[in-house]
């Protein structure tokens, strides 16, 4: 749930000490060593975040267990229909079992919260701020914009068109264009 509201990256979230945590300002503090890009930084916590770290106990160490991570993800997702796990039998005698994944990454949570965020209206240079990325080139990777994110931006235009005087062309004017541009 934290890496799908803040967008934070898995090593990271995976560092973070109880003292690093105020539920009370609803913060976590991100020092420079534990970052990617080697800058502090401060996330913010959604309200249902916070509600669950406050009972969590005890409340000292690392706040998130990450052990067996990526394993314990894809059988959740495997479980509830968001991927696939392939059994792979050892190609030779001493080989070992292993297990082919394809699904729902745990990274893609972060495209998630940079989309979430976006969506909620949330400008771009504060995203980045939440979510670590340096530049608006990295940035853009993760920013999906889909055909839906498209069509609702044409109809909020229309909206605001049709609702907005300020935004008309008058008769006069939309002649002048009109005649200007089969001249």
């Amino acid at each position: 749930m934290f890496l799908y509201y803040c967008g934070v990256r898995v090593n990271e979230a995976r560092q973070i000490e109880w003292t690093q945590v105020s539920l009370d300002a609803r913060l976590i503090r991100l020092e420079e060593e534990q970052t990617k890009g080697e800058e502090a930084r401060v996330v913010p916590l959604p309200s249902v975040l916070v509600a669950l770290l406050r009972d969590v106990e005890p409340k000292s160490g690392r706040v998130f267990d990450s052990e067996n991570l990526r394993t314990e993800w894809e059988k959740a997702c495997a479980a509830c229909g968001l991927g696939k796990r392939t059994k792979m039998e050892p190609k030779h005698e001493k080989g070992f079992v292993y297990y082919k994944y394809s699904g729902l990454l745990i990274h893609d949570l972060r495209r998630s919260a940079v989309r979430n965020l976006r969506k909620a209206g949330v400008p771009e240079t504060v995203i980045m701020k939440i979510t670590g990325h340096k530049t608006a080139e990295v940035f853009r990777r993760y920013n999906i914009v889909s055909t839906d994110d498209v069509s609702a931006a044409m109809r909020s235009l229309e909206l605001k068109v049709s609702s907005d005087s300020s935004v008309t062309v008058s008769a006069k004017r939309r002649r002048r264009l009109l005649t200007s541009r089969s001249t």
